[in-house]
């Protein structure tokens, strides 16, 4: 059972990263202390809506993986 576990956390890991990556930035980063941060975009699009359920369900699964396999190294 632990290697399921190991797979479906490297897995998850790797596809949280993926959809981190690809989804636009909110901010400009260090252009926005100025206040001269422009907001092309202000309009969420369900895009943006499933691309953060997506990422947040990968994380859960790759935190719940995580603290299974950190009880059984104990």
């Amino acid at each position: 059972m632990t290697p399921i576990f190991f797979a479906l956390q490297i897995i998850s890991g790797i596809i949280t990263v993926f959809f981190v990556l690809v989804k636009e930035p909110k901010a400009e980063g260090l252009g926005a202390i100025g206040s001269s941060a422009q907001s092309f975009k202000g309009v969420r699009t369900s895009a943006d809506d499933k691309l953060d359920k997506m990422t947040w369900f990968f994380a859960g699964i790759f935190l719940i993986s995580s603290f299974y396999l950190g009880l059984i190294a104990r």
